[in-house]
């Protein structure tokens, strides 16, 4: 079978060209269209009834106890703090993390829960590692019933980000180590007929933020690869059995370095900003009872997300520079 490279360098072969429509033709597409349009409205009236229900009438919070949950980057930050609020629900817990002193720590931590929690080292981005973490994980724990994909490098870590390989390292790690977990696990859960997904995209997947064009990149692969993820579930008949969630957090108070890098950008030391702890809760919340996209903090909805990317561009940046007092971002 050829690869993407060897089609490229063959001969190109154009398609067959287009068949013309006649003007007849084209009135015929219109009315089937409206046709469609009135039938599927027809026929949404009871989801829209059904939607409005469980706005009032939302079902009970799922039970996850007992389960087991993996959380790539479980060591530090907004992983540990997602890995101890799924061991407070009785979630036995597995941790992947490069940083093996913390993973091991936040293992036995886990443990005052009276849940099982073992700590692996393996690169999330490399899928070699991936292959063999999930044969180790099937082998030593048991089957996984939530991914957590939470590994991922922040802005203004490195002290050359426009550097290639530290381009490739971001993407690696914030977008593929995602598709080799899924790869991985998502079949076991397909095959027991539960699973749920998690990703910890970003709220700048929205809004994007200038001179973070790597990461913002990134968290945008992370939104649309969810958005397909859930799609596909939805056509191959699994959307019932495997979940997924994309959780959305604006400023999350994490390592020191970031946010002394981000407090120092005009108009962002007065933003709000939220705890590990706070996301570690919405994410836990966002399992239980099934939602397919959160934004930390829950006051604010995905669909409000969407609502400012479709702000004409003149306005959008007239608020955000009102949010940052008309101060040009200044990075040193």
């Amino acid at each position: 079978m050829s690869n993407s490279v060897d089609i490229a360098k063959k001969p190109y072969v154009a398609a067959a060209p287009l068949k013309p429509r006649s003007q007849s033709e084209k009135v015929r597409a219109i009315l089937q269209l409206l046709l469609d349009l009135v039938l599927c409205f027809v026929k949404s009236i009871p989801l829209w009834i059904e939607v409005v229900v469980e706005l009032f009438r939302p079902a009970p919070p799922k039970t996850i106890s007992g389960q087991t949950a993996l959380v790539t980057g479980g060591a530090n930050g907004i992983g540990k703090a997602i890995a101890t609020e799924l061991a407070k629900e009785g979630c036995n817990v597995v941790i992947v993390d490069l940083d093996q002193t913390n993973g091991q720590t936040t293992a036995q931590d886990l443990k005052r829960y009276n849940v099982q929690s073992v700590a692996y080292e393996f690169d999330v981005a490399n899928y070699d590692e991936v292959r063999e973490l999930y044969r180790r994980v099937e082998r030593d724990v048991g089957p996984v019933d939530i991914l957590v994909n939470n590994a991922g490098i922040l802005p203004f870590l490195s002290s050359n980000e426009k550097n290639p390989s530290e381009i490739r390292r971001l993407m690696d790690v914030n977008v593929m180590s995602g598709f080799w977990t899924v790869e991985q696990f998502l079949p076991s859960m397909i095959r027991r007929g539960r699973g749920h997904i998690v990703a910890i995209a970003s709220a700048s997947s929205y809004a994007p933020v200038g001179f973070m064009k790597t990461y913002v990149t990134s968290k945008y692969a992370v939104r649309g690869y969810m958005e397909a993820l859930d799609e596909e579930l939805y056509l191959i008949g699994q959307a019932e059995a495997v979940k997924t969630t994309t959780v959305f957090p604006f400023v999350i108070n994490t390592r020191k370095q970031v946010m002394e890098k981000v407090n120092r950008i005009p108009g962002a030391a007065t933003m709000p900003k939220f705890t590990t702890e706070e996301t570690a809760k919405t994410v836990a919340d966002a399992i239980k009872t099934n939602k397919r996209k959160v934004v930390v903090p829950q006051t604010v909805r995905a669909w409000q997300l969407s609502f400012y990317e479709h702000i004409p561009i003149k306005i959008r940046r007239m608020m955000d520079l009102t949010i940052m007092k008309g101060k040009p971002l200044v990075l040193d």
